[in-house]
């Protein structure tokens, strides 16, 4: 059985073996990726059922996101970044810290998701005058520098140094400042939702002691009424901190900021309602116009790149600038 099963793949393969060696050639055009994305316009997503507000007010226009399309590097996408015009070929350099693989560049910006949906309660909270409490923090690894020296990732939320308790910066800077030079620190961590003990050689950087890391403090907050986020595993980045603060802000208060109207933005955003450079914004303004927005938020630092596109384009759409939140909601109101 096994002897008629080879002879038949073989003789299968001698009259075919053209189609087969097409179909491995084509196979290999999109498995092969280069150190590149293709970016594109992406569209919008309406933040309406994105998050959820308990007895929340109801809104007559919307919310939403914009981002960027980015397609991996393989040749038939670099082919048509040639040819479509809004296709840009983008090296992973220019997006990459020093030597970062691609999947530390996801990671990281999973990270910067998460303190930026985190900073964006805790900002339409403050503007709308409503209290919230922060239960917790992770302080979290967002990026690990080629000359540490330490087993440390990217994603690792620190609890303990030496068996000292950490919940903030503060607290591992403090902890850190016992040491000398050169010392090798025991560091507990939550990776993948287990403890895992990892270590750090000191080292000296302007006079300070560094494990060789930047850090995000992610906070477990505390509200009422309760904020839920509903995001896809894919999602990441800190672009869409200023949009998630004014639907938030919107649905914890009476007065509808929307209008009626179709709301697009972008813009990282902290605790405090101040409002952050984004990258993308060619790509995030058409994306916008082409699903009809009425408006287009930006931060003020890519603001005139913004009305020159317009300008340039033609569009039809209101811009507005974006410096603080509470600015912004007055600018809707």
């Amino acid at each position: 059985m096994i002897e008629k099963i080879k002879k038949y793949i073989i003789n299968d393969i001698k009259h075919n073996y053209k189609y087969y060696l097409c179909l491995i050639f084509i196979l290999l055009l999109f498995v092969i990726k280069f150190d590149y994305y293709v970016y594109s316009p992406g569209s919008l997503v309406d933040l309406t059922d994105r998050i959820k507000v308990e007895n929340s007010y109801n809104s007559k226009g919307s919310f939403n996101l914009t981002y960027v399309t980015a397609r991996p590097g393989n040749i038939p996408n670099i082919l048509l970044s040639k040819i479509i015009s809004t296709w840009d070929l983008v090296n992973l350099d220019n997006i990459r810290v020093e030597n970062e693989s691609e999947e530390e560049i996801v990671e990281r910006d999973k990270v910067f998701l998460k303190e930026t949906s985190y900073d964006a309660i805790i900002a339409a909270f403050k503007a709308a005058n409503k209290e919230y409490k922060i239960d917790s923090i992770d302080l979290t690894i967002s990026y690990v520098f080629d000359m540490a020296n330490t087993n440390l990732k990217v994603g690792d939320i620190i609890k303990k140094v030496n068996n000292i308790e950490i919940n903030t910066f503060e607290d591992l800077k403090n902890e850190i400042n016992k040491y000398k030079e050169k010392d090798n620190i025991k560091i507990e961590v939550l990776r993948n939702n287990k403890v895992v003990e990892c270590y750090s050689i000191l080292q000296k950087e302007n006079d300070r002691l560094i494990i060789g890391v930047t850090l995000a403090e992610l906070k477990n907050i505390t509200t009422n009424p309760k904020i839920e986020y509903i995001f896809k595993d894919n999602e990441s980045g800190s672009s869409r901190g200023l949009m998630c603060a004014l639907d938030i802000y919107n649905k914890i208060t009476e007065f509808d900021l929307t209008k009626g109207r179709k709301i697009s933005g972008t813009g990282s955003i902290d605790e405090n309602g101040n409002v952050g450079e984004i990258e993308g914004v060619k790509y995030k303004l058409s994306g916008a116009v082409k699903n009809n927005s009425d408006i287009f938020i930006v931060p003020s630092k890519n603001y005139k790149e913004a009305l020159n596109l317009k300008e340039k384009n033609n569009y039809d759409i209101e811009i507005i600038e974006a410096d603080t939140l509470v600015n912004v909601i007055e600018k809707l109101k």
